[in-house]
């Protein structure tokens, strides 16, 4: 297997996919000499690659992976501060084999000639023909109106009046005091009492009676015909049969002369180039160069935001003051672009194309 790897470290923020994206085009099988260089350039990947780890680490005084306390190239008159680092990245190719040798089988197709032939185009059959059918006009007799009977007043009902009392009041009896022929002593009261009739009272009302209910003649008028002409079959549609002989022509067909074959055939192996990204590093602490507190001013502020704006960031407004949408916008350029993050620091200045003078 050819292993060939490009230099260059990706700061990138976020691990991308292992998926190998195709960066080549296919090959074929490589020659022995091609193998021994492939070989070669592979312990040399390999080389580079452990260099560029040990580069990765943060030196320390001990010779451990902590970071010191102080910087280790400070000068003076800068500041610094612990930053998080991004992971690291290194792109390598890698030639994997895409498909293995294997036999093509090609199908040799048969060989034919033209020749004369009597072909059948229609059997014989029976052909049927539909005759429509025809029509006459016929008179017909049809009721418009049906028959009705009506009923004729000949003499109105006739009515009296009678007057008839109704009772509007019952008769009753009451218990009142006094004395009298019939007297009760009330065992409650000790009062002396005795019953009185009060008669019924009755009202007169008038009533209309029937004396003579009305008399009717019954009237019956006759119905109302009116003679229609209407079209009616004659002669039912039919069908006529009639038979039709076989029909033939002459036509020049393919005849096969040499049958198809099949023949085999050698396919050598299909190699492809992909690219990956392999982690040198994981994000850790690291110390960076940072803008000193006299020189974070509202100009530094505004040419901050002014190139954020520049490359579509939100900074919440172009006051110079860094506030937390200004903050948000700092971080996100430097995640994208694999800078350390945590504060504003120089190399991102350097990479907004900002000098910190």
């Amino acid at each position: 297997m050819r292993v060939v790897a490009v230099l260059g470290i990706l700061g990138s923020g976020a691990c991308s996919s292992l998926s190998p994206p195709l960066v080549g085009q296919l090959a074929t099988e490589p020659s022995p000499k091609e193998e021994r260089i492939s070989s070669l350039e592979t312990s040399l990947a390999d080389a580079l690659i452990e260099i560029e780890k040990m580069k990765a680490r943060t030196p320390s005084v001990d010779g451990s992976d902590i970071l010191p306390a102080i910087p280790p190239d400070a000068e003076t008159g800068r500041c610094y501060a612990k930053l998080m680092a991004p992971p690291v990245y290194v792109d390598r190719i890698e030639r994997r084999l895409v498909k293995e040798a294997s036999e093509r089988k090609e199908l040799i197709p048969a060989e034919l000639e033209w020749v004369d032939e009597k072909v059948l185009v229609s059997e014989a059959h029976v052909r049927l023909t539909v005759v429509p059918a025809t029509y006459k006009w016929q008179e017909e007799r049809t009721l418009v109106l049906p028959p009705r009977s009506t009923q004729v007043l000949v003499s109105p009902a006739r009515y009296d009046v009678v007057i008839e009392e109704v009772i509007e009041t019952p008769e009753e009896w009451v218990w009142q005091v006094g004395r009298g022929d019939i007297e009760k002593i009330d065992e409650e009261s000790g009062e002396i009492v005795h019953q009185v009739r009060i008669p019924a009272r009755y009202r007169q009302i008038k009533k209309q009676v029937l004396v003579e209910p009305a008399k009717y003649r019954k009237t019956t008028e006759p119905g109302v015909y009116e003679t229609l002409r209407k079209k009616v079959v004659d002669v039912p549609e039919h069908t006529i049969e009639e038979r039709v002989p076989a029909k033939y022509k002459t036509v020049k067909t393919q005849r096969v002369r040499q049958a198809e074959r099949e023949v085999t055939h050698q396919v050598a192996p299909v190699y492809k180039d992909y690219a990956y990204r392999e982690k040198v590093s994981d994000a850790r602490l690291a110390w960076r160069m940072v803008p000193c507190e006299r020189e974070m001013s509202k100009e530094l502020g505004y040419k901050v935001q002014r190139a954020l704006r520049k490359l579509d960031y939100d900074t919440g407004g172009l006051d110079g003051v860094f506030g937390k949408h200004t903050l948000a916008a700092i971080h996100d350029f430097q995640k994208k672009k694999g800078l350390a993050t945590g504060r504003l620091s120089s190399e991102t200045l350097s990479a907004l194309g900002i000098t910190d003078e």
